[in-house]
């Protein structure tokens, strides 16, 4: 037995060099004679190298095995976050591989990220007013929020008889008599009208702060040339800039293709720092000082203080609108023939407007309507603004009077379908002028329009419109003209 022994460890000594001469013959094929101890060495250091790269390689392997398996669980929670804000939501493929208290405790994280998400949600001061910020894009690195709009519009205006403007109807333009009896009918091709528009919008701890500038391109003589509309900043329930007048109710405004507008309309855009708190649901308040600006006759306007107005509003939900507004002003101004005596009286306004959605027919179907009454308010009123300065009129001995004035509106819009419908319009201005005044003065004008108008896609609107306006003079003498208007209108 021990021999037996003895010669298998000889026989494994002479396998071992055997085997140890034939790898270091494949590391030095040219060398011949018996392997050295030495060369055995190298053999068994080559190996070991060999192994300490294998184990590197490995180690190398487990790791990225346990960076992947990371990510594939945070995925599934993630799956699991989705799901829980989706209600009536079951488990998803990942969570069914979990057992019963790994699900539980899943469950339990994504309902505490769920209500934590929620409540930064109603503790944002602004999440209302910039969800309802339909079109706008988020600036990068703020909370701000930006959108572009406006649009182009293309007019073709006809006129039938002979008017100073060319490309609107201006009722108080119209020629009495026989003024102008050499001028023809014009017509007019026009995209002036176009609008541009910024508006931002960024929340703050005390409500939303907001910036709106907008222009078209009607300035200039001819026009053609970038005019600016309006430029305010406003924050939370205080504005200040340029833009409507408080005394001007814009949701009470026909539609209609005229870039002129109703005669009879309120209508004025000025500088202003207006104050404008809500009362509850329904009622709303604005104070404003506005730019005066005063219009005066035979004289120049000084601006001293500024114009008070103070509306009230009632919003009655979507079906009635209803507006009551007073102004208060001083106009001041210097005579022709003595510039440096100024003269001032104290002038006012009320005014009455509203909007009711009738729904006889239609349930979008809408009557609207305005009335103005005041002394010395001419430049708020759209006809009288356009044509001349009648806010007062100096006598032959230098003493400003105001002019006393009253004007309004009624209009009905019916809906032919979804796409299509149709406003009828009828406005006035009436002057109770100073007996002093020339025959030839402005004393009253009569304005009616109808139109058709079609909206193929939100974006698009086409339609023409008839409009038909009278005017006459202090001693009775009256014109009457006629034109029509085609319009395209592509909103972005």
């Amino acid at each position: 037995m021990k021999n037996l022994l003895w010669l298998n460890a000889v026989f494994f000594l002479l396998w071992s060099g055997s085997s140890f001469a034939a790898q270091a013959g494949t590391a030095d094929t040219d060398r011949e004679g018996p392997v050295t101890l030495g060369e055995i060495v190298k053999v068994l250091q080559a190996q070991q190298q060999e192994l300490a790269e294998q184990r590197a390689l490995l180690e190398d392997q487990n790791r990225k095995i346990v960076r992947l398996r990371n990510e594939i669980d945070a995925l599934v929670d993630d799956d699991l976050l989705q799901q829980a804000s989706q209600p009536g939501a079951g488990p998803g493929p990942a969570a069914v591989a979990m057992t019963g208290t790994e699900q539980e405790q899943k469950t339990e994280q994504k309902k505490e990220t769920t209500e934590q998400v929620e409540q930064a949600q109603r503790d944002d001061p602004a999440r209302d007013e910039l969800r309802d910020f339909v079109g706008s894009l988020r600036l990068p690195g703020t909370r701000a929020a930006l959108r572009i709009g406006g649009f182009v519009k293309a007019t073709t205006v006809n006129s039938f008889d002979p008017l100073e403007v060319t490309d609107r109807f201006i009722v108080g333009s119209i020629p009495v008599r026989d003024e102008d009896s050499a001028a023809e009918a014009e017509a007019a091709i026009t995209a002036d009208q176009s609008r541009l528009n910024f508006d931002l919008r960024e929340p703050t701890d005390y409500g939303v702060l907001r910036a709106f500038i907008e222009g078209d391109f009607d300035g200039g003589d001819n026009g053609g040339q970038f005019r600016l509309r309006h430029a305010f900043g406003q924050w939370n329930r205080v504005l200040a800039g340029k833009t409507w007048s408080a005394f001007v109710d814009t949701d009470a405004t026909p539609e209609e293709i005229d870039f002129e507008g109703l005669n009879g309309r309120v209508n004025v855009r000025q500088a202003q720092v207006r104050l404008f708190p809500r009362i509850g649901e329904r009622y709303e308040f604005e104070l404003s000082a506005e730019d005066p600006n005063p219009l005066v006759d035979n004289g120049d306007g000084v601006t001293r203080f500024p114009d008070i107005v103070a509306t009230a509003r009632l919003n009655w939900g979507n079906r009635l609108h209803f507006k009551v507004g007073g102004l208060y002003r001083q106009v001041r101004a210097n005579w022709d023939d003595a510039p440096r005596s100024t003269e001032k009286q104290t002038g006012w306004g009320l005014q009455v407007s509203g909007r009711f959605d009738a729904g006889w027919f239609d349930e979008r179907d809408s009557i609207l309507f305005q009335v103005n009454g005041g002394k010395g308010i001419g430049r708020y009123i759209n006809d009288l603004r356009s044509v001349g300065d009648f806010d007062g009129i100096f006598d032959a001995n230098g003493n400003l009077e105001l002019i006393d004035v009253v004007s309004g509106y009624v209009s009905g819009q019916h809906w032919w379908g979804q796409t299509m419908r149709s406003n009828l319009t009828f406005g006035f201005v009436s002057l109770n002028n100073p007996g002093f005044v020339a025959d030839d003065f402005y004393k009253k004008t009569f304005r009616i329009s109808g139109n058709l108008m079609w909206s193929p896609t939100p974006r698009i609107t086409l339609g023409g419109e008839l409009l038909w306006g009278q005017r006459e003079n202090e001693d009775g003498a009256e014109g009457n003209a006629s034109q029509v208007q085609f319009a395209a209108r592509y909103n972005f």
